[in-house]
């Protein structure tokens, strides 16, 4: 039998015994208890949050869109959540084509090569014409589901977000958490590069490089009564501010959420 032969096994072993404590007097079970206890208090107190932040979120969210975790949720994220609102909105899409336009030649006069802007920048003027063709969800989720397009996608939007805090260096200086560092450091290691998670100051130059007003729900364990809401918006006049995409935050990822 399996019991029998484990029993022989360890017998035989000369150490096997000596891998266990059975006197308990190097065992701190006190300690370990107190340990366990305070891990399960803590899970409580996360379960409460969670359900708290949910009851809360349902009484004007009605789903939520989940993201990869890979580093470029935001950007992906925003690019999805952007496209989404306005597939049939002819208008706001040229606006937005023209932006996408512009922005080779400001990174070419910040420095970069003509020839990867241009790369990238056609790639994503491509990918704006696919779901304007397509028309529908459906179809924005297959090409965002596509690497090369969406990849290309959260590229092109964290050049936006580079060019726009290094156009507005001096502003943006104050933000850093490392105040030896220039803005175009921390773009160079911060914003372009894939994979990089992204910070209020990504979301504040993003919202106002593409002129789109943005809401962050964070769900950090605050210890406010109330859900905690950061808005982003696009110009100074705050009474006229509503939100184009609705981000919720947990630590590290962003998801999209949608208005009933």
């Amino acid at each position: 039998m399996s019991t029998s032969n484990s029993e022989t096994n360890t017998n035989n072993h000369p150490d096997a015994a000596n891998s266990f404590n059975y006197s308990g007097k190097d065992v701190d079970l006190d300690g370990q208890t107190h340990v366990q206890q305070k891990h399960i208090e803590q899970e409580v107190v996360n379960f409460c949050y969670v359900c708290f932040v949910c009851k809360e979120l349902m009484k004007k969210y009605k789903y939520i869109r989940k993201t990869r975790g890979d580093g470029n949720c935001f950007y992906r994220a925003f690019g999805f959540g952007y496209l989404e609102q306005n597939l049939k909105n002819e208008l706001e899409l040229d606006r937005f084509r023209k932006l996408v336009a512009d922005l080779k030649d400001k990174l070419v006069q910040l420095g970069y090569q003509e020839f990867t802007v241009e790369d990238v920048r056609d790639v994503v003027l491509e990918t704006i014409d696919k779901i304007c063709q397509g028309g529908d969800i459906p179809n924005l989720m297959k090409i965002f589901c596509t690497q090369e397009y969406s990849d290309y996608f959260v590229a092109y939007l964290r050049l936006f977000t580079s060019a726009y805090l290094q156009m507005n260096a001096e502003f943006f200086q104050s933000f850093l958490d490392e105040p030896s560092k220039t803005i175009k450091e921390f773009c160079c290691t911060e914003v372009e590069p894939m994979a990089r998670e992204s910070d209020n100051i990504h979301i504040i130059a993003l919202a106002k490089a593409v002129q789109v007003s943005l809401r962050v729900i964070y769900m950090d364990h605050s210890e406010t009564s109330q859900l905690t809401i950061h808005d982003f918006a696009h110009t100074d006049n705050e009474q006229m501010f509503h939100p184009t995409i609705t981000f919720l935050y947990r630590p590290g990822h962003y998801d999209l959420l949608y208005e009933n």
